[in-house]
């Protein structure tokens, strides 16, 4: 396989004005800014070309392998372009077939190998799978027909090189805009210098061999949680498991834990008009303490219609138990798992309106700046003052959320939980 490079020098980079707080490394090597769009406020996918063919995809922190839905799936219901390997000229044969198990259904997919670029960047005989039968049932409307997935390591019990891997990037940010409906960024590359980002933003260790994984403690609705009814209080103790994923929609985490924040949070009126009475979330991340505001935890349910068997809606912890549209809720997602490192929760695209992210594969960390509602990234430990400057305009109500288009967490798609019945992250 041959590395692709960030063949593009700074100076050919066009940065939108008021994007970037910090300035763009012009050390080491170069960055390639690339748009998510945003669909509904739960798809934000990138454009990217396999075997020539454009290609939309979400470009997953939560996963580590390409899938592509492909013509080989005949029936398969294709609301954007697919793949076909017919109209390729560097598609390589390779046949395997295998079972990914997504939050939302399970897929049948074949391996093979192509030429994959994203602007500048190129990888040759890149292995990828074909989708070739699924039961995922947001790939059906989706703007999306890939997953690509960004993690730091190869796929469990796989050597093949990954995407990462083969377009030599060690770093990479993502940032999403916090208005509705506004796009995101994803840079390849190093923005900022290593000395500045250890001076200005916040640093966690990824204990994941597989994941973008850190330990969270102690999340609560209030600034003194243990003070007042410890028993109430998640990820105490030993912690829980983050997986920093900008590939799921909402915040997944144990019921268990969500009993216990819903004991703590006062009902959501359906209209919303009790958002400004809401409680700031708390929680720490590898020794740092982080705060997500009501608008990000709370979301206003906008489909026409829901379906009576609609597998997300079933995962929404404080769904009501008739369903409704146009009404608000706490945009939390269910999911049962548990690894060596304690419960699993993810961190979704709730949090990338709120912090903009680095991850460095090479020396295994994620770094985090306050994120400007226009992604421009701005020191963690800013004060009070410069706090709300940041925030001046904001947008302060819920994110308007269309249920059937919520993409839950991917990573599971390759979990290993032979040992213990836990998750080896």
């Amino acid at each position: 396989l041959v590395a692709g490079s960030l063949a593009v020098s700074c100076s050919a980079l066009k940065i939108p004005s008021g994007k970037i707080a910090t300035p763009i490394s012009t050390v080491g090597s170069a960055v390639h800014r690339q748009t998510l769009h945003n669909y509904m406020n739960v798809q934000y996918y990138g454009d990217f070309t396999i075997g020539g063919q454009e290609i939309q995809g979400i470009f997953d922190t939560g996963s580590f392998e390409l899938l592509v839905r492909s013509t080989r799936c005949s029936h398969c219901v294709h609301p954007t372009t697919p793949y076909d390997r017919n109209h390729s000229k560097t598609y390589g044969e390779n046949g395997t077939l295998t079972k990914h198990v997504f939050g939302s259904g399970p897929c049948v997919s074949m391996k093979g190998y192509e030429e994959v670029n994203v602007g500048p960047l190129k990888s040759k005989g890149q292995s990828f799978w074909e989708i070739i039968d699924h039961k995922i049932q947001v790939l059906d409307t989706a703007k999306f027909a890939a997953i690509v997935g960004i993690g730091p390591n190869f796929a469990y019990g796989n050597q093949d090189t990954t995407l990462l891997m083969n377009f030599g990037v060690k770093e990479f940010s993502i940032c999403l805009q916090r208005a509705s409906g506004a796009d995101g960024v994803l840079t390849w590359g190093q923005e900022v210098p290593t000395d500045y980002k250890e001076k200005n933003y916040a640093r966690a260790r990824v204990i994941g061999k597989h994941h973008w994984v850190t330990r969270m403690h102690n999340v609560s609705f209030g600034k003194s949680p243990l003070t007042d009814n410890f028993a109430n209080v998640p990820c105490t103790g030993g912690g829980c498991a983050a997986i920093i994923d900008s590939g799921t929609s909402l915040i997944a985490a144990p019921a268990q834990a969500l009993q216990q924040l819903s004991t703590q949070l006062e009902p959501i009126m359906e209209d919303c008009s009790n958002m400004h009475l809401l409680p700031t979330l708390h929680f720490n991340i590898d020794g740092t303490d982080f705060t997500l505001p009501p608008e990000a935890y709370v979301m206003r349910v906008t489909a026409e219609t829901i379906e009576e068997q609609d597998s997300i809606w079933e995962q929404l912890f404080f769904k009501p138990k008739v369903k409704k549209v146009n009404m608000c809720m706490p945009a939390f997602m269910q999911m049962d798992m548990h690894s060596q490192h304690g419960p699993i929760w993810i961190l979704g695209m709730p949090f990338f309106r709120f912090y903009h992210t680095t991850f460095n594969r090479e020396t295994k960390t994620m770094h985090f700046a306050r994120a400007a509602p226009d992604c421009s990234a701005h020191p963690f430990h800013s004060s009070d003052e410069a706090l709300i400057a940041l925030n001046a305009g904001a947008p302060k109500g819920p994110m308007d959320i269309d249920v059937r288009k919520i993409v839950p967490p991917a990573f599971s798609s390759q979990i290993d939980d032979s040992t213990d019945n836990n998750v080896d992250l």
